[in-house]
Formats: C-alpha cells, sequence, structure tokens
C-alpha cells in the first residue's frame, strides 16, 4: 500500500506542475495582449488627432536684421524659419487680399494689383543710385520723354542687355522718403502672356541694411510715390515685427 501510494503520487505531480506552469502562460498571454489592445488604441487616436497648424508668422534674419513675415505673405513658402539670404513676397496692395499661393492661375490674375518684394542684405558696394548712375545711364539713349507723374522716360539702346526695356527716372525734385531718387526698368511693350512676370516694372529700394527688388505692373507708374512710400512701410514693418499693411 504504501509503496502505490508513493507511486500515485509521483506520477499526478508533474501534472500539477504543468497545470501551474499553463496558468502563468496564459496570465502572461493576457497582460501582452491587453497592452497590445492599448498600445493600438494609442496609435489610432495619435492618428485620428489633427496634425498642429502651421504657424501664421515666421521669423527670419537676413544679415543682420531680424524680420517677422506672415505665411500669407510669402510668395515662395520657406519650411524652417531663421537665416536666409532672400525673402520672396507677394502682397496684393494696397487692397490687402490674401493671395491664393496653390493657385498659380489666380495669381497670374492678381499681378497687376499685386506687388512682389525681394528682400535681401544691402551691397555696400552697389547702392541701388549707384546702379542708375553707372549701369543704366551707359546704355540710355540720349532723348528722352515725358512719363506718367513726373517720371521721365528713356529708351535703353538696341542690342544691349536691357533691349526691348525702357527707364523710368524722376525729374529733379522727386525723390522717395528715403531721399533717394525713383528709377524703374519697364517692358517697352506687353508680352504676349497678360500679367506675365516678364511684363512687370523692376525696381530696387534701399531700406535700412536690406535692399528690396520690387517688381510691379506698368499700370501703377501714375503712383509711383505711394508705392515707394509704401513698400518701405511693408518692409519696415516685417523689420520691426508688425504684419499690418499701410493704408
Amino acid at each position: 500500500m504504501a509503496k502505490a501510494a508513493i507511486f500515485a503520487a509521483l506520477l499526478h505531480a508533474p501534472t500539477q506542475r504543468r497545470r501551474s506552469a499553463d496558468r502563468t502562460v496564459l496570465a502572461f498571454m493576457a497582460v501582452t495582449i491587453a497592452g497590445l489592445a492599448a498600445a493600438t488604441g494609442i496609435a489610432l487616436a495619435l492618428a485620428a488627432a489633427k496634425p498642429k497648424p502651421p504657424p501664421n508668422v515666421l521669423h527670419y534674419q537676413i544679415g543682420n536684421t531680424a524680420l517677422t513675415a506672415p505665411r500669407e505673405w510669402l510668395r515662395a513658402p520657406i519650411a524652417h524659419a531663421g537665416r536666409i539670404e532672400r525673402l520672396e513676397l507677394i502682397i496684393d496692395w494696397p487692397r490687402n487680399l490674401a493671395v491664393p499661393q496653390e493657385d498659380n492661375a489666380a495669381n497670374s490674375r492678381l499681378l497687376d494689383r499685386s506687388v512682389l518684394i525681394s528682400v535681401g542684405a544691402a551691397d555696400p558696394l552697389s547702392a541701388p543710385i549707384e546702379r542708375l548712375n553707372r549701369v543704366y545711364s551707359r546704355f540710355i539713349d540720349a532723348k528722352a520723354e515725358p512719363g506718367p507723374a513726373g517720371l521721365i522716360a528713356y529708351s535703353f539702346k538696341a542690342g544691349s542687355r536691357y533691349d526691348n526695356e525702357r527707364l523710368l527716372v524722376t525729374s529733379e525734385g522727386f525723390t522717395t522718403t528715403n531721399g533717394e531718387a525713383f528709377f524703374a526698368r519697364c517692358p517697352q511693350k506687353a508680352g504676349t502672356q497678360k500679367n506675365s512676370p516678364t511684363d512687370l516694372c523692376t525696381t530696387t529700394l534701399h531700406i535700412g541694411m536690406l535692399d528690396a527688388v520690387v517688381r510691379f505692373s506698368p499700370s501703377r507708374l501714375s503712383e509711383w510715390p505711394h508705392l515707394a512710400d509704401g513698400v518701405t512701410r511693408i518692409v519696415s514693418t516685417l523689420i520691426h515685427g508688425q504684419t499690418r499693411l499701410p493704408q
């Protein structure tokens, strides 16, 4: 009898250990499954959450000048803020309407009332007025014609780098708020594609430690004093961290 009892005990002992081990494995699997379910729920919740909207105002630095620019003014959005070489803007001014950047056709139609501004560090060796005296004056014909709003128009010599353009400069006594003479290069004739960038006038304004290359419709030449002063104030608002367009 004693041997039978001992044999029975030895026979049943492995079964009990197996059952205990099975319960441990099942418990571990249950905890693991619960953890995976919780992680999946968190992942789904994060995927369903809306992405954080981009900031409406971006901060840049050109040379030693810090600027704050509204995102809607950026012509070529820059992915990161910080130090840059140039800041490209398109502003529908003075109407103060945002330009839809993803619609190229709409942008083209708005060029007649928009101002394109490319802001970069000022070149100490080539101020805008020096460019007028040293470069443009070498290629213009001596004959002058009256232009809009007191401007004087000169044609560039045929075969020069500015062929098919004309130069408009202020007569004596007409200057910008910075005391510099205003000048602009404009197309002699409108191109085949209306309101294309090649049909725009170009001027350069010296503002603080920056130069602003401005492109605008020739139809706005008659308001050049308001245009030059307005662009100067627009760039000044960027320098001083303001985002409101001048009237």
